[in-house]
């Protein structure tokens, strides 16, 4: 199965990744969600293993 990587990105620019999930929507949502109330005020996004956006929060 596919893997996503959910990422942060700060106040200065840089991308880090917070946690990698199945690429499965209910999965995808839920690692989103939790990775935002863990780094409020920072953009969230999941990228699959050919660095495209999955989906942005």
């Amino acid at each position: 199965m596919d893997q996503v990587s959910i990422q942060d990105q700060d106040r200065t620019g840089n991308r880090t990744t917070a946690m990698v999930v199945q690429a499965l929507a209910p999965n995808i949502a839920i690692a989103l969600h939790s990775t935002a109330r863990a780094h409020p005020g920072c953009r969230v996004r999941a990228v699959d293993a050919a660095n495209r956006v999955v989906d942005i929060r």
